[in-house]
């Protein structure tokens, strides 16, 4: 067997993503998708005292964000001392270098665009040995979509009202059409809101975020079956306090989404978490500022989750008061469920 002693640069050609660590929240504990980690270490008796194999497998995302086509297969160059080759990924994302046994430094690295590199710790890898490392790119500008959040103003009178919302990433799309001093106009006794005359059933923004992913967190929340969506969303909706139209404009916008999967992961963020996707000021201040926004994961159906249930917030409608509720849809990260 050919021994080759290698300390890698790892190079994606075809595209590539690349996940940045993030800050712990004060609000939520994020759990953070490592951007390299060892998975594991298994003795392979077929090898000799002499040799070691590191396995490296990569993540799904790096077909998913780059949605490269079954005719182009992302290309890997490995670099060690300035001894390069290419290797080219089939549908495992995976390849593995045979290595004397030793430790070894990875780099990582994208050529074409705005990454960061990628430094591993220093790996021992024993003789006859099979070490696995993940390594998961993710693209600075992958975003994840911010899908219908909708503002209902309820004033118990007719009354002047201003609006201010400035989400962390950016706005798609507005209506009506969002200003640089906000929504102003005059909000009524059944949510809806005029501006120039003309009256809304409720505000509407869209926007596009690379942070949502990393709200996340698995062990909360609720694995919802095909099935049971409908029931699942009107039970939960109705325990937080919203009304038969804001149930039904939620149900009839994520309902049709959810169905597509056999079984899917979700979570509630509420009031200072959603501060986190976009802030939301009000003038004058509503005497109950309610905000829920669903992060929803869908699952392979061989997935298993056990989450502990989430605690389910409810809006207090008295007086002047607002809601506002919206939602993502993420791609499910193994790695999140176990890794701290």
């Amino acid at each position: 067997m050919k021994t080759s002693v290698v300390c890698l640069l790892l190079v994606v050609i075809a595209g590539s993503t690349l996940a940045a660590e993030p800050t712990k929240s004060t609000v939520r504990k994020k759990r953070v998708m490592p951007e390299f980690y060892v998975s594991g270490s298994t003795l392979d008796k077929s090898l000799d005292n002499n040799h070691a194999v590191f396995e490296l497998q990569f993540s799904q995302l790096l077909l998913n964000e780059m949605e490269v086509n079954v005719l182009q297969k992302p290309q890997i160059e490995l670099s060690c001392n300035g001894v390069i080759r290419l290797v080219e990924l089939d549908s495992t994302l995976k390849t593995s270098i045979i290595v004397s046994p030793g430790k070894y430094i990875f780099q990582l690295a994208v050529v074409n665009g705005s990454y960061n590199e990628i430094f591993s710790d220093s790996i021992l890898i024993e003789p006859r040995h099979i070490t696995t490392c993940r390594i998961n790119f993710r693209a600075e500008d992958m975003r994840e979509m911010l899908l219908k959040p909708v503002i209902y103003v309820y004033s118990p009178t007719d009354q002047v009202v201003s609006l201010q919302l400035k989400p962390k990433g950016d706005f798609t799309f507005t209506y009506p059409q969002y200003t640089n001093s906000g929504w102003n106009g005059i909000a009524h006794p059944d949510g809806s809101f005029t501006i120039n005359d003309k009256t809304y059933p409720y505000l509407f923004w869209e926007g596009a975020d690379n942070q949502v992913d990393q709200l996340a967190d698995y062990s909360t929340g609720f694995v919802v079956k095909q099935a049971e969506v409908t029931t699942f969303l009107e039970e939960k909706l109705t325990q937080m306090g919203l009304n038969d139209k804001e149930k039904t404009d939620f149900i009839t916008f994520w309902g049709p989404r959810m169905i597509q999967a056999e079984q899917g992961f979700v979570q509630f963020i509420f009031n200072k978490e959603y501060d986190q996707l976009a802030s939301l000021s009000v003038s004058p201040a509503p005497q109950e500022l309610f905000r829920v926004y669903m992060l929803w994961t869908p699952l392979e159906n061989a997935t298993e989750l056990n989450p502990q249930p989430q605690e389910i917030k409810s809006v207090n409608r008295s007086g002047f008061y607002v809601i506002e509720w919206g939602g993502s849809e993420l791609i499910y990260h193994p790695i999140l469920s176990s890794y701290e």
